[in-house]
């Protein structure tokens, strides 16, 4: 086993389930791995905004791959290697379709989160993650009135839905099925995560694999839910968490022996690498 490059996705892979704590099994093999030479990318459906204090924790990181491929850049630097921003027309209809129901969701624009008022005061009332990363969460974030306040000039990486009620889930998706060129995975039951087509994980760690001349073949990576499938399916060495979803599972070559909480990507590093 030869590699290059480690990708790692943050919250139910590289995170501990509080998704605020990093096991320190995976830091010390992400920093001893580093050591010889590997190169380790964060690959996460986060912005850097939110994703800023996870590395300087680790330490060791070298590139970030940002809201599901929407960007690729140099953690040293903090230059932008790539992009993949959702087109202007298609950010105004959909947001015009949100309107229409009572949906938080949070919009990342260049490196930044930004909610509305509304998605601020409801942000606690997202299911599937639990509400102390909630609250720490939303102080990263600037709050507008106004959607359009926060889009206008901005490029648009994401557009993350943290809850639409059951209902109106199948609505809106055959409303957002009309617009073009959107890509959109879910995590959990009343998320949604939306990205222009041609951003995602797995085209985002194609492209940093060939920027490093590093074949892919030669690539670790591990993920945990649909977000990751891409980046799982053409990884030479991709690795489905214990706690990951089934589809994570099949799109993976293998499964990690510990959960994210018990640092099951420090694990397997340790066990192949170190």
């Amino acid at each position: 086993m030869e590699i290059k490059l480690i990708a790692t996705d943050v919250d139910g892979t590289l995170m501990a389930d509080d998704h605020l704590t990093i096991p320190s099994l995976n830091k010390q093999s992400l920093i001893r791995a580093k050591e010889k030479n590997i190169k380790i990318a964060v690959c996460t459906g986060r912005t850097y905004s939110l994703t800023d204090r996870e590395c300087a924790a680790l330490g060791c990181v070298d590139y970030l791959i940002l809201s599901n491929g929407a960007v690729v850049m140099d953690a040293k630097t903090l230059g932008t290697l790539y992009s993949c921003y959702l087109p202007v027309q298609a950010v105004e209809k959909i947001l015009k379709a949100f309107e229409k129901y009572p949906i938080i969701y949070e919009i990342y624009a260049d490196r930044h989160a930004y909610v509305t008022k509304y998605s601020y005061d409801h942000f606690l009332e997202a299911e599937g993650l639990p509400e102390i990363f909630l609250r720490d969460y939303r102080k990263r974030m600037f709050v507008k009135e106004s959607v359009w306040d926060i889009v206008r000039g901005k490029n648009v990486e994401k557009i993350n839905v943290n809850h639409i009620p059951e209902e109106c889930i199948a609505p809106l998706r055959e409303e957002l099925n009309t617009i073009p060129n959107l890509v959109y995975s879910v995590a959990y039951l009343g998320n949604m995560e939306i990205t222009a087509k041609g951003a995602d994980k797995g085209r985002a760690l194609k492209w940093l694999a060939e920027y490093l001349k590093t074949g892919i073949e030669n690539v670790m990576a591990f993920g945990d839910s649909g977000n990751d499938i891409t980046m799982l399916e053409c990884a030479g060495y991709s690795y489905a968490m214990k706690n990951g979803s089934d589809k994570a599972k099949k799109a993976a070559k293998f499964v990690t022996g510990s959960d994210n909480s018990e640092g099951g990507v420090g694990e397997t590093i340790k066990k192949n690498i170190l």
